[in-house]
């Protein structure tokens, strides 16, 4: 009897390392999408397709509707990873510690955990997101290092050919600190009023992304601006300190630094913009033709029957 117990479990040991294994496959490890070397399951596809809705904020009762373009999506993101590590460009865990402070004191990591729980998502999950998401960034820009510049007579020609769009409305250029709590808020504006520089309170204590560039927002217009914001800066003298106001994104301190008239802008004053906009132009070209290649070099497999077992939502 004890003989025959051996039996069966070496015989079942041994299916672990033939082709019978796949009878102990779970659903979820069964491959779904191979690109490259690069073998996507079910399980790993589903929460893909979690990830990529949460960003686009697709709801899960649209997701069936949209599955074909979401799928051909996910596809390039792997096909884009796939090249990378075929090229040896990968992200070291010292560049996304350096991404996860940065993110956490943007938002504090209480804010930030509180934002994730709200999204269903699991910090951990987060973070192996958010690598992907800096190693896709670090490969398009590699591969982009081949897009030429923008030259002075591309610029010029379409300063020329489009007047229309360089009329510019009142605009102001703005130093702002913004702070989750009203009564912390409230403490940094009474520094300010006696005298505090508000650069380097922005730098410290100012949760918004321009706090890195001492609290400078660059020119807006007011039909830029929510209009909680824009009632506030549009009649606030130069120089002068606004009180706490509250909006969407926490509490903010407002300093007008200057203001601009209407006008025509001036080609020296519309270059930046202009060699920007083209410069995206030829980027948006460059991304559809080299995707276009990597499909054409890298093999993808699509299990079509299996896709269709997809549980989604």
């Amino acid at each position: 009897m004890v003989l025959k117990r051996l039996y069966y479990c070496l015989i079942a040991f041994l299916f672990s390392f033939t082709g019978c294994g796949d009878l102990f496959e779970r659903p979820e490890e069964k491959t779904v999408i191979t690109v490259g070397k690069r073998e996507i399951s079910i399980g790993e596809l589903n929460q893909d397709i979690k990830r990529f809705t949460s960003e686009m904020g697709i709801t899960d009762q649209s997701v069936e509707q949209i599955l074909e373009p979401l799928v051909n999506r996910i596809v390039d993101h792997y096909l884009i990873l796939e090249y990378g590590r075929e090229r040896g460009i990968f992200i070291s865990e010292e560049d996304l510690d350096a991404a996860v402070r940065k993110m956490e004191r943007d938002y504090s990591e209480q804010d930030l955990r509180k934002i994730l729980l709200h999204g269903y998502i699991d910090y951990e999950d987060w973070k192996v997101g958010l690598k992907e998401h800096l190693l896709v960034k670090k490969i398009v820009a590699k591969a982009s290092e081949s897009i030429p510049p923008v030259s002075h007579q591309e610029i010029k020609l379409y300063f020329n050919s489009h007047p229309d769009e360089f009329r510019r409305p009142i605009m102001v250029k703005f130093l702002q600190i913004v702070i989750g709590d009203k009564t912390e808020a409230e403490k940094i504006w009474r520094r300010l009023k006696q005298g505090e520089d508000m650069g380097q309170l922005a730098g410290k204590y100012s949760i918004t992304p321009e706090a890195d560039h001492g609290g400078e927002v660059g020119w807006v217009a007011e039909e830029h601006l929510e209009a909680s914001m824009s009632k506030v800066i549009f009649t606030l003298p130069i120089g002068k300190i606004s009180p706490v106001v509250k909006t969407v994104h926490g509490f903010h301190i407002f300093k007008v630094i200057s203001k601009r008239p209407a006008g025509i802008q001036s080609l020296p004053e519309a270059i930046t913009e202009i060699e920007s906009k083209l410069f995206y132009q030829k980027e948006a070209q460059f991304y559809k033709k080299w995707l276009s290649e990597l499909k054409d070099t890298i093999p993808v497999e699509i299990n079509a029957d299996l896709l269709k077992t997809l549980e989604l939502g």
